[in-house]
């Protein structure tokens, strides 16, 4: 499968990350898409970005897209291939991981920050693409789908800038109390 992944070209340090991340899942398979600035709304750039790919899929009548964004950092070697291996039969989207929000025992999710590495069901795509530009595109979301995150979590963000938030990040104290997948 194809993983769609959202990057500034500006942005060295991420591609960087992101090459090391690629080849130690041995993911030969990606496209890399321009990331959008908006001068006026860093979270209306951040929506644009994932709706070109999500429009994309919808214009190209693909049953499901794969998205990342290039701070993506996955748990441990292997953990892309056990994604792909847990896809639920039923979603809207299936998440790799999430930084904030509140897991159900059936892994679902309604409210839920972090779209580092989702795969989206095309009977959602227009619910995606109507979600409004003007707020956080995950935090918009609340709600309005069947989002499942894949246990143990698969994907986290790579501390370090934020474009969205404009400050050094460390994400991991956001992990506390979150399954992560590890080998063996």
């Amino acid at each position: 499968m194809t993983i769609n992944i959202i990057h500034l070209p500006e942005r060295e340090d991420r591609f960087i990350l992101l090459q090391r991340e690629l080849e130690l899942q041995n993911i030969s398979s990606f496209k890399i898409w321009n990331g959008i600035i908006d001068e006026q709304s860093t979270v209306k750039g951040i929506s644009l970005a994932h709706k070109q790919i999500v429009q994309y899929a919808k214009n190209s009548k693909l049953p499901s897209i794969l998205i990342a964004e290039d701070d993506i950092k996955f748990t441990d070697q292997g953990a892309f291939d056990f994604f792909l291996k847990s896809i639920p039969n039923v979603f809207d989207l299936y998440l790799g991981g999430i930084i904030w929000g509140e897991i159900r025992e059936d892994n679902s999710v309604t409210d839920f920050s972090g779209i580092m590495l989702y795969l989206i069901h095309e009977r959602f795509y227009d619910a995606f693409l109507d979600i409004s530009k003007s707020y956080h595109l995950d935090r918009s979301l609340k709600n309005k789908g069947r989002f499942i995150v894949c246990n143990p979590m698969v994907a986290i963000q790579h501390n370090g800038l934020s474009d969205n938030s404009k400050r050094m990040m460390n994400y991991e104290v956001y992990l506390k109390g979150k399954k992560l997948y590890r080998r063996g």
